[in-house]
Parts: structure tokens; sequence; C-alpha cells
């Protein structure tokens, strides 16, 4: 037991000492933008209408090499934008309780600052389902369609118990962030799957990896997502509360998760008239990672 707690806290040192050493060494890729009193970091590559904004799921430590791929590959076709979440990526922290009110409103603002034109195409990968739909239900003329990558439904996030295990495992993780086990798995090779490393790190360019992992080991299981975590049931109730999208196209790219995922996923289509839901086989969460080709080509035909 005491070699284990040794262990634990050389680990939490070399943790600490790795953090200070990696600020240093990758500067920020995009622009810094003042919003609602937090600094907000957004990158955008590409021309042309409508503007793609790609939003992050819970827990991804940065929008920049999450949907680097895609907006790599997109850029020759129109305009595309990733911003990262409060205290994520190069992000700053914020107190301010992250109700999806308050979300969609930074990210408006943002948009508006940054003078990225609408309308806007949303994309939004996993609980970004709440917020690029809320979005559409309180900007409406500012939306030309949603792409879903295996979002929840907001029926399926008002449930009690996801809140619930949704905070074990980021608290589970956390540990592994601050005692450095996780760094120390991914020495050997073993990166976790909570935040799609497993998946990403391999798929990205050497000089973007080292950003990755290094967001990766700075922010897994980060007491940010937390404050998102807790208000996960109140946003989905106040998704649902906001009504339908009507005539605003929904197209769903789900995981072939079976069983309760698929029923979530059928749930969805009827939040908007112009809804379509597919299914990619042999896909995982992250789907525009496992399967990014597809996705990308979903995206090519929302544009056309």
């Amino acid at each position: 037991m005491l070699i284990v707690l040794i262990l634990l806290v050389v680990g939490g040192i070399w943790q600490n000492i790795m953090l200070k050493r990696e600020a240093n060494l990758f500067l920020q890729r995009g622009d810094i933008y003042r919003v609602n009193s937090h600094d907000i970091h957004m990158y955008g590559v590409g021309e042309g209408k409508p503007t793609i904004v790609f939003v992050a799921g819970s827990g991804t430590p940065s929008a920049f090499t999450d949907f680097y791929f895609l907006q790599s590959e997109l850029q020759q076709y129109a305009r595309s934008v990733s911003y990262d979440h409060a205290g994520y990526g190069w992000s700053e922290r914020t107190n301010i309780p992250r109700t999806i009110d308050t979300v969609v409103e930074e990210l408006h603002e943002l948009l508006q600052t940054a003078k990225e034109a609408s309308p806007y195409l949303l994309v939004g990968h996993s609980l970004a389902a709440l917020e690029v739909i809320h979005y559409a239900q309180k900007y409406p003329n500012e939306v030309k369609g949603i792409l879903l990558l295996d979002g929840g439904s907001p029926e399926f996030y008002a449930k009690k118990n996801l809140e619930i295990s949704s905070y074990l495992i980021n608290r589970v993780t956390a540990g592994l962030r601050v005692t450095g086990v996780a760094r120390a798995l991914g020495n050997i090779g073993l990166l976790l799957p909570f935040a799609g490393e497993n998946i990403r790190y391999k798929g990205l360019p050497n000089k973007i990896k080292e950003i990755d992992i290094a967001m990766y080991y700075n922010h897994l299981g980060d007491n940010s997502n937390v404050n998102s975590i807790r208000t996960m049931n109140e946003n989905a109730q106040l998704v649902i509360d906001g009504g339908y999208l009507k005539d605003i196209p929904l197209h769903i790219v789900s995981s072939d998760s079976g069983g309760n995922w698929e029923k979530v996923q059928q749930q969805l289509l009827h939040w908007s008239n112009e809804s379509h839901q597919e299914t990619i086989a042999n896909s995982k969460h992250y789907i525009h990672w496992s399967n990014k080709e597809a996705v990308l080509t979903k995206i090519l035909n929302m544009l056309n």
C-alpha cells in the first residue's frame, strides 16, 4: 500500500512538471475572443457559405485537434470554425454556470464578435446535440441545418441516472490525470476512450499529435466539465420546453452501439419535419474519427 501511495505521489509531481513544460511548447492555433467576461478560443479555416460551426462533445480536450481532419478537408469547400468550451483547449476557465442558455448565448456572441457570417451549418458531437438544437431554437433564422455526430436526444439527457454516471466517470478520469496514471498509460500506448484519444491520436499529423496529447493530459476529467454535467438534466429539459425545430434540416449520423442507443437516435427524428437518420456500421462514439471519411461525405452532401 505504501509503495502504491509513493508511486501516486511521484506520478502527481511528474504530471505537474510536464504540464508546465507543455504549456510553453504549444502556442494557440486560431484566435482568442473576450466573451461574457472570459476568453474563448476559436479556430477557423476556408471560405464560403454556409459557415460550418463544429461544437465538441462533453469532456473533449481540444476542439482544434478533434475537428482537425474535417476542417482541413472542408476548407476548399466552405468556411468552418471550431471553438473550445470554457476551461478546455485554449479557452479560459469560468465560474459562470453552464446553463444551456448561457452556453448558446456565448456561442452566438462569439460568432458575432469574430464576424463569422450566417447562415450556419451546426455540427455537434455527443452532448453538443443540446447546444446546437437550442441554438436553432433561439436563432432559427441563422441556421441552415444541423448535423449530429452520435448525439443523444434531449429526452435521453434529461434522465437523472445519466448525470450521475457521467459525474462518476469524470471524477475517475480526473484521478487518473492528477496522479499521472493516465500519462503513464499513454506512454505505453494505452490511451483512454472517454475523450476519443485512443482513436483520434493515431490519425493526426505528428505536429498536431503533440498538441493533442498535451491537451489530453491537461484536460482529461477536467473540473470545468463538472459544471456542464451537473446541469445536464436541467439543460435537456429546457431544450425540450423550447419545442421542435419545424423545417430546419436535421441529419443524424449514429454509431452502431445497438440496444437502447437505437431508440435514442429514433427519438431525434421527431425533432424536425426535415430529419434523416443513418447508422454507420463498425463505428465508435467518436464517429468523426472511427469513420471520418463517411462523416466528411455526409457534411459535403449537406453543403450541396
